[in-house]
């Protein structure tokens, strides 16, 4: 019994330093993908059937967490709009802090938002805070809307967009850091 366990020591050791290698290659994979664009839920998917929207789909992800909570960009890029969007009137559109996001190749949106936090012009980076979460415009209850859209960006507030062939996935796979 005694020379099993002696055994058995350093192979557990062996193991435990290979895991925490391979840990270590994960997380730094992770710096490969988009951000988490907020420490929440993903609880409404991309391409879901909805009549509230004008594609007849629900054009992005819908990521709920605490009011106030941090809101952080996806990925590198240049901030080209912060307003509203689609807001014709109170409790309508995704709210007057709405940001977008060009990486180039593709957008972001992050909407219903309380706060933004960049301005057009800014370059932000990956991972970095740029809005505070909310529950602006139509909304029923506090979480971020984010879109992942193909070019180009009309600049105007009210179709944002040339069509709804524009509206991508933003996919599953995310990394933490």
């Amino acid at each position: 019994m005694v020379r099993r366990s002696r055994l058995l020591w350093p192979l557990l050791l062996t193991a435990l330093i290979a895991a925490f290698f391979i840990l270590l290659q994960q997380l730094d994979l992770s710096r490969d993908r988009p951000h988490i664009p907020v420490y929440g839920v993903m609880g409404f998917a991309f391409g879901e059937p909805v009549d509230y929207q004008t594609c007849g789909f629900h054009t992005g992800q819908d990521w709920f967490a605490a009011p106030g909570a941090r809101i952080f960009a996806v990925a590198d890029g240049t901030v080209v709009y912060v307003g509203p969007l689609w807001l014709d009137g109170p409790g309508e559109g995704r709210g007057p802090h709405a940001i977008v996001i060009d990486h180039g190749g593709f957008l972001t949106t992050y909407s219903h938002n309380r706060a933004a936090l960049v301005a057009v012009g800014d370059q932000v980076t990956r991972g970095q805070h740029i809005a505070e979460l909310g529950s602006e415009g139509f909304s029923r209850g506090p979480h971020l809307h984010l879109e992942k859209v193909l070019p180009p960006f009309t600049g105007d507030w009210r179709q944002p967009f040339e069509s709804c062939r524009a509206y991508v996935n933003p996919g599953d796979v995310w990394g933490w850091f």
